[in-house]
């Protein structure tokens, strides 16, 4: 009995916490003017344990959540547009469908690779959350989760919030992680508005000459 009354009690907090609404990141109005000119913001913080790497990155993409939200959701695209990720893919185990991401590094570190699980929340609103946590690789914590939301007086931008916290299985000094990290960050949104323009390219019908 009382088994199955802590069962229902985590199950009722966990539904509690999932029905809260995905919220808009705390913003100055220095950062705000940043976004609006195609800058990217970020915001390190304290990695779990104080190891590996963790930040949050903020960019905003010109096309609205809708269409954003499938770049970001679909994994096994990744390696079209995200920086340094040499392969990736979407697989099965069970019940459960994983994604699977492996990311160059330079000579001679070996590639790291992560297989992971992900919780997705779609909102009436147009607000979107993707969250993700290892099931196996070659990190001892992989975790972060991407962001959608609208941005702009009319909402047809989007907002796009890049979370990390990762602690990689290399014999790196974690200063210069933190620093490789930081750097490569603007080169996601760069990656994401490119994957919109190709998109769209590939999706407008050809004119007959």
């Amino acid at each position: 009995m009382r088994l199955r009354s802590g069962l229902l009690l985590s199950l009722l907090c966990s539904a509690a916490a999932f029905a809260q609404p995905v919220e808009f990141p705390k913003l100055t109005d220095d950062e705000k003017k940043k976004l609006d000119a195609d800058g990217v913001v970020i915001h390190e913080l304290k990695p779990t344990d104080n190891k590996g790497v963790s930040a949050e990155s903020i960019g905003v993409v010109d096309a609205p959540p809708a269409e954003v939200w499938p770049i970001v959701r679909d994994c096994e695209h990744y390696s079209a547009f995200l920086p340094s990720t040499k392969s990736s893919a979407r697989k099965v185990e069970g019940e459960d469908q994983l994604c699977f991401d492996e990311l160059s590094l330079p000579f001679p570190l070996a590639n790291l690779w992560a297989d992971t699980k992900s919780v997705e929340r779609e909102e009436p609103a147009g607000h979107f959350h993707r969250a993700w946590s290892l099931v196996r690789g070659t990190y001892r914590r992989n975790r972060g989760s991407w962001t959608v939301l609208p941005w702009g007086s009319e909402g047809k931008k989007s907002l796009v919030v890049y979370l990390i916290d990762s602690d990689p299985s290399i014999l790196v000094p974690e200063f210069i992680l933190r620093a490789a990290q930081s750097g490569s960050l603007p080169q996601v949104f760069t990656g994401i508005r490119k994957r919109v323009k190709a998109l769209r390219a590939a999706s407008t019908p050809a004119v007959a000459q």
